[in-house]
């Protein structure tokens, strides 16, 4: 047995390697990266990278910054354990290094005394590292653990950096660009930087100099950013992509220095062009959705994707127009569709470069005409300040609904664009009427005053309160409403929504008040433009497509969404709302024509004989050119125009009414005392050519001594025209121009007495 046990020991002593009594083997090869059982282990580190290898670091003097940790790996790629490393500088008299890594462009303190620890302060180089007499040097840092070192990472010392100006360079080449990049263009940032040498800003760096090196040799790769990622994206070796149109700061920043570089411009739209079905004139059948073909190219005539352009109708209850340029006929009628690329969703700009390269200002397509057959049957709402009643009409039968009492004497009537709601307004709170069942759908005392109008997208109405002086703006929705200081007199939406313009009276600094053109962006908020007019402006007028507002008075006056870009006295640069035109005309009322291009003002001049002021405007014509008119002393709008008295008598002007489909246009007016004969309801057609229109009347039937006020039906196939004298309503039919029917809507007030119908509101129905 003993002689057994000595011989299995032998026989273990002399087993190859790897064999086992069981018959297993084991392999030593696989546990090494040549697979020949000797040098480097599958578990050892066999490289380190350290960061960040391509762009460097840019440090100045007695700045700091911790190396990133290396990343060690196996020979398989695998991550390799490393308790610690240890770092390498080429010029530690340039650039040291702490045993963790931290960076110091300069010398770390050491064995200092006074119980400041080790690496805590980073003292300048000395002597100050120069570059053929620049302030700068470059050093490169390691990092090693088992016997393995990293990649080298340079690092660029340097004087304080104390601004950058913003070079744009063809990709790969030193050939500057100058102007915008078209979309999806690319191009290489680059900078020139600056130094303080006794106080003087000092050239450090530039591309393309014969004086001075490159950025890049002197103090590293800047890091760049786009305040707007919107209009340009940029990578980390500076290459900027062109987004969407517009401008945006670039900011540059180097050894912890930032500063604002530049601009960037994304080329803006030259042309806006959209047709339905390939045409500029088209035919929609109600309750269908057509949508139109925009094509957009830009100044370098390329074709631009992605805007976020602006649709608007003339007559968006009938016909609207919307993202993406969806018509939908609610009813019939006729309207007028642009294509509006309008900042800040569309070519955006910083306040204080609008104009750069075309940017920052609106660009308008062409105009289509789009028409929806049939004659739409129409409810109409009348009520007076007089009366403590409205009536419905409902048109499809021709007769009068129920008389409706309301809570208080209203002061003002506004439907919203949905056609669902009216608003009254008193000087005791807000009614809210339902126009399905003509029933009470909410009071809010909260909200007292004039309702002036309703947004667009039915979300705000604006009511101005006269005893309070403040202007709310009412949330449809919710209820809840914001204030500012003012009392307007008429208020204008644009019909994006964007911006409300208001004319009336500023007390904030004078109590007898000041007037006042108020405007509110959804942007900018409140501003306010006092007006040099010794009375307040009582009226005020937009154009479809818009850029500004004309404002009645003495002299009348235009407002441009253009903000002023050249100061001169009293238009400072930047004002956001500066004034366009001035007209030595007296207007009391004005309105815009459907088609844009006629503003027309009528004032009694003091007396009784009105007279009419066609003004021919050219806001259309700036936006087509790409660009807000050129600043002149403020005056930036031609606006010639032509008079002519009016021939009938009055005490006011009460409405200019526009037809939304036509440039016919309807006046109301209260009659002068003393005035006789039959009343009729004069109108105004302008022409093309820049001449005087046509001036005309439609003969009232009864016994009418004055039409008070009107509203067309949104088909434009009727007036509706409420009277003096008889209280009645009139209809009259805007193709023949004549008188066809009349109603009584018998609204009384306190004292029983019929008054004439001065709040009217219609609302279309499907044709049946």
């Amino acid at each position: 047995m003993q002689r057994l046990l000595t011989l299995v020991f032998l026989l273990c002593l002399t087993l190859p390697a790897g064999m086992t009594l069981t018959g297993c083997f084991r392999n030593p090869q696989a546990a090494y990266c040549n697979g020949e059982g000797f040098g480097l282990k599958l578990t050892q580190v066999a490289s380190i990278d350290l960061e960040p290898r391509t762009t460097g670091i840019s440090l100045a003097y007695g700045q700091t910054q911790q190396l990133a940790t290396p990343t060690a790996k196996t020979c398989k790629g695998a991550t390799a354990s490393v308790s610690a490393y240890i770092y390498g500088t080429s010029n530690n008299q340039l650039l040291d290094i702490s045993p963790s890594g931290n960076l110091c462009a300069g010398t770390w303190n050491r064995r200092t005394g006074g119980g400041i620890p080790d690496f805590t302060i980073c003292n300048y180089p000395t002597p100050a590292p120069t570059t053929n007499g620049l302030p700068y040097q470059t050093a490169t840092v390691t990092a090693t653990a088992e016997s393995v070192t990293s990649n080298t990472v340079q690092v660029w010392v340097h004087a304080q950096v104390t601004s950058v100006s913003l070079v744009l360079e063809k990709l790969n080449t030193t050939s500057s660009i100058t102007g915008c990049l078209s979309q999806t263009q690319t191009a290489q940032l680059d900078s020139q930087a600056y130094y303080s040498l006794n106080g003087t800003q000092t050239l450090l760096c530039a591309p393309n100099s014969t004086t001075v090196p490159s950025c890049s040799s002197a103090i590293g790769n800047l890091t760049y950013a786009s305040q707007n990622p919107t209009v340009a994206t940029i990578d980390e070796y500076g290459v900027i992509t062109a987004q969407q149109p517009g401008t945006t700061y670039i900011t540059a920043s180097v050894a912890g220095s930032g500063s604002s570089a530049g601009n960037f411009s994304t080329c803006p739209p030259a042309s806006i062009n959209i047709t339905l079905n390939g045409q500029t004139t088209g035919t929609v059948t109600q309750g269908v959705t057509q949508n139109l073909v925009t094509t957009v190219r830009d100044i370098n005539g390329n074709t631009l994707t992605g805007l976020a352009l602006d649709y608007q109708s003339t007559n968006p209850l009938n016909i609207s127009a919307g993202a993406g340029g969806a018509v939908t006929a609610n009813y019939a009628g006729q309207s007028s569709i642009y294509a509006v690329c309008q900042p800040t969703t569309c070519n955006s700009a910083p306040i204080d470069v609008i104009g750069l390269n075309q940017t920052g200002t609106p660009i308008t397509s062409n105009e289509v005409k789009i028409t929806t057959p049939g004659i739409a049957s129409t409810f109409i709402w009348l009520a007076s300040p007089q009366s403590e009643y409205f009536v419905p009409v409902e048109l499809l039968t021709g007769t009068l609904g129920s008389t409706v009492k309301l809570p208080y004497f209203p002061n003002s009537m506004v439907m919203d664009r949905d056609g669902n709601t009216l608003y009254f307004g008193s000087t005791h709170e807000l009614m809210e009427y339902s126009t399905t069942t003509n029933a009470l759908i909410k009071e809010d005392p909260s909200v007292q005053g004039v309702v002036l109008a309703v947004s667009p997208d039915n979300q705000q109405v604006l009511i101005s309160d006269p005893i309070r002086k403040l202007f709310y703006l009412y949330k449809a929705s919710g209820g809840s409403s914001t204030t500012f200081s003012g009392v307007g007199n008429s208020a204008y939406w644009t019909p994006d929504a964007k911006t409300l313009y208001v004319v009336g009276t500023d007390y904030t600094n004078n109590l007898a008040g000041t007037p006042t053109l108020f405007v509110n962006n959804v942007n900018t908020g409140w501003t306010t433009y006092p007006l040099n007019q010794t009375t307040p402006a009582e009226s005020l007028a937009i154009t479809v497509p818009s850029v500004g507002a004309f404002l009645s008075g003495y002299p009348t006056v235009a407002h441009a969404w253009c903000p002023n870009l050249t100061p001169s006295p009293g238009y400072p640069q930047g004002q956001a709302y500066p004034q366009a035109a001035s007209l030595s005309v007296e207007t009391d009322q004005l309105a815009a024509t459907n088609d844009g291009t006629h503003i027309i003002g009528i004032g009694l001049n003091g007396g009784t004989t009105p007279t009419l002021t066609d003004i021919n405007v050219n806001l259309f014509a700036s936006l087509v050119t790409g660009a807000c008119p050129a600043s002149e002393n403020g005056i930036i709008i031609a606006t010639p125009f032509k008079q002519t008295p009016l021939p009938f008598q009055a005490s006011s002007i009460t409405q200019i009414v526009p037809s939304p489909a036509t440039n016919l246009s309807f006046i109301t007016y209260d009659a002068a005392s003393g005035a006789g004969g039959a009343a009729s309801l004069p109108y105004y057609q302008p022409t093309a050519n820049g001449s005087l229109g046509t001036i005309g009347s439609v003969p009232l039937v009864g016994a009418a001594t004055a039409p008070v006020a009107g509203v067309f039906s949104l088909d434009d196939t009727l007036f509706f025209v409420s009277t003096s004298g008889d209280n009645a309503v009139h209809y009259i039919d805007t193709t023949k121009l004549q008188d066809t029917k009349q109603i009584t809507p018998s609204l009384v007030d306190a004292n029983g007495n019929v008054v004439p119908a001065t709040l009217l509101a219609v609302k279309p129905r499907p044709t049946t």
